[in-house]
């Protein structure tokens, strides 16, 4: 009963968190993915695209015939679970819009705050985030939604021992619970321990399904463990997991967009590519056209692979709100394709600046490596390196970075890491690391 009670507290939170906007690029520990609520109230759980919209169509009534906090806030939560579902970011700017209506006619209520703080967190301003709930907090210490979005916006800015503070305290005050579970793996991976991040994330989904979790909001669960899988390198175990959200959820994108990158790894070239298709017509995130991009061009459709880059280019120059929630995957699709560099470092400069996590350190590091500032490159690579987060991504670009600066060694050390870590970590770039050791061993 008391884990249920902190499950219904924590209400509607997994509404801004399970978004998974803005990944680097599609790691467990990045995109501010983790949920924090198990509930059941209605927002969440409408059974459908076509009840969200009734639901949605109701309330907007209401608000046109009489001014009422409550249907403000309902409301709010209603555009967030839209924008979740759908990738909608205009849904995002009707949501705030509702709750500020809510929050100018009741300021001190502590839903419509909370639910603001969920809002901020989903747009990727975390440090207004953390200032929302630790007003909350400071009204109601006790609050356990509030300590949560503390803890949550902590770890995208790279403040790992406040985020571990206070999902600590969150775990011993309701242990086994699956919010709680799943924040801790992401926490342990960062740290270095994938196989701790793995137990936690298993036993994550266990948890959910006994708390009567259900719909998209449980399909996330089987997603982290399959997102753990992939960075352990488990591509089989990886491609089960999202089909087992995929069963949970059938229109749930981002487990389709995980599928993708399994079967790619496995070498499923045509399945990767029908995958993505899928993923990308329910949501065109820079990401997924980025790497459906990359495996038209594996297979040869040039053109097609220019139709998605060229969609990726477009997104880029739409509103501030799109260019700062995928601003880490317009900054590597820059980079890894060596378009555009300049911008490349100055939206990578721009994303540390907001979110100076180990993410934000790797993304700088391979800008300013693309840039020939090679010694400010190995620093910021440093930085992201510094609490051994076992991404195959760091040593790839750590690798590289090593070698323009005549450190052969450590190069090739780092390179060989990468592949360890995942064989076949980016279609692309695990096949450039296997070449450049090629020729490094013939150079020998």
């Amino acid at each position: 009963m008391k884990i249920r009670a902190f499950a219904l507290c924590l209400a509607a939170i997994v509404v801004a968190s399970v978004t998974h906007l803005d990944r680097t690029p599609a790691s467990v520990a990045s995109g501010a993915p983790a949920p924090v609520s198990l509930s059941a109230e209605a927002v969440q759980t409408a059974a459908s695209a076509a009840e969200l919209a009734r639901l949605i169509s109701v309330f907007e009534a209401r608000v046109k015939e009489h001014t009422d906090e409550l249907d403000y806030l309902f409301l709010g939560k209603l555009y967030l679970q839209r924008a979740r579902s759908t990738g909608d970011v205009g849904s995002y700017t009707q949501a705030e819009a509702a709750l500020d209506r809510a929050l100018t006619l009741y300021p001190d209520d502590p839903d419509a705050r909370a639910s603001m703080a969920r809002l901020r967190y989903a747009t990727h301003d975390f440090a207004g985030t953390e200032q929302m709930a630790a007003a909350i907090l400071a009204a109601d210490p006790m609050d356990p939604g509030a300590r949560a979005i503390l803890g949550d916006a902590a770890l995208e800015l790279g403040d790992y021992a406040a985020a571990s503070d206070r999902f600590t305290e969150l775990a011993n005050r309701f242990p086994n619970a699956a919010a709680v579970d799943a924040r801790l793996a992401r926490l342990v991976f960062l740290r270095g321990d994938s196989g701790g991040a793995r137990e936690l994330a298993d036993r994550a989904e266990t948890e959910a399904r006994a708390e009567g979790v259900f719909g998209v909001d449980l399909a996330w669960y089987a997603h982290l463990c399959a997102q753990i899988n992939f960075d352990r390198g488990e591509y089989e175990l990886a491609a089960a997991r999202e089909k087992e959200a995929l069963a949970i959820a059938p229109a749930y994108y981002v487990a389709e967009a995980g599928l993708a990158r399994a079967s790619a790894a496995q070498g499923r070239i045509d399945d990767a590519i029908a995958q993505y298709e899928r993923a990308v017509a329910a949501v065109p995130q820079p990401e997924y056209l980025a790497a459906l991009g990359d495996l038209y061009n594996l297979r040869g459709d040039t053109s097609l692979a220019r139709r998605a880059y060229d969609t990726v280019e477009i997104i880029a120059n739409l509103s501030p709100l799109n260019q700062r929630l995928y601003d880490r995957q317009f900054a590597l699709f820059y980079l890894d394709h060596d378009r555009d560099l300049e911008r490349a470092l100055t939206v990578a400069e721009g994303s540390l600046a907001r979110r100076p996590d180990v993410y934000g350190y790797d993304i700088y590091a391979w800008a300013l490596y693309k840039a020939g500032r090679y010694a400010e490159a190995a620093a910021a690579s440093g930085r992201a390196l510094v609490m051994g987060t076992p991404d195959a991504r760091f040593h790839y670009h750590a690798g590289l970075i090593a070698l323009a600066l005549g450190e052969t060694g450590r190069g090739k050390a780092e390179l060989r890491r990468a592949l360890a870590t995942g064989p076949a970590f980016d279609p692309l770039l695990a096949a450039r690391a296997r070449e450049t050791l090629v020729v490094l061993r013939v150079r020998e």
